[in-house]
């Protein structure tokens, strides 16, 4: 069985060697630096799913974005002005992170995470970013009703390709 945690903004740093055991790719060093500035963020929200023994077996967080933000800038950039107006308007949440650990993958935990992190949020819209070629992420956000907005954006030059998805709220 497993059961969802919220985690305060100040509790969260205590799991840093956890969440970079699921956090796959992730080094400890830029684990470090990026929660840290992250908790600070409005409307901060931090969800961990733990099994019995209380092994971490996932984690989801997300914020209010906006200007002068790395991943909001990079993405508005991206965006038309029309598209910035519906899904980058003020107060909107970006859902930055959702992980379940890959022996745990494929039994609805990651659903679980992204239905609580965005149950009772009362913002226009969500936004998130995805690699183009994780088609389980894919399909777990268009089952639940998100939509391609940029269809392929590279964070870094010559980096991954990732899709940007919103979510209206209201």
């Amino acid at each position: 069985m497993i059961r969802l945690e919220p985690v305060e903004a100040e509790r969260v740093a205590d799991h840093l060697d956890e969440l970079a055991a699921v956090w796959q790719g992730i080094t400890e060093e830029r684990l470090r630096t990026i929660i840290p500035r992250h908790t600070g963020r409005p409307c901060f929200r931090f969800l961990v799913a733990r099994s019995d023994d209380g092994t971490l077996a996932g984690f989801t967080y997300g914020y209010l974005g906006g200007p002068d933000q790395w991943w909001h800038d990079i993405v508005a950039k991206a965006m038309t002005e029309e598209q910035r107006q519906r899904w980058l308007p003020p107060g909107h949440f970006e859902f930055v992170e959702l992980h379940v650990r890959a022996d745990l993958q494929r039994r609805g935990i990651g659903g679980r995470l992204h239905d609580a992190l965005l149950e009772g949020l009362e913002g226009p819209a969500a936004v998130l970013s995805t690699q183009v070629d994780n088609g389980a992420a894919l399909s777990l956000y268009r089952g639940r009703g998100w939509a391609v907005v940029v269809p392929r954006l590279h964070f870094t030059p010559g980096g991954t390709a990732f899709c940007v998805m919103g979510l209206d709220l209201a």
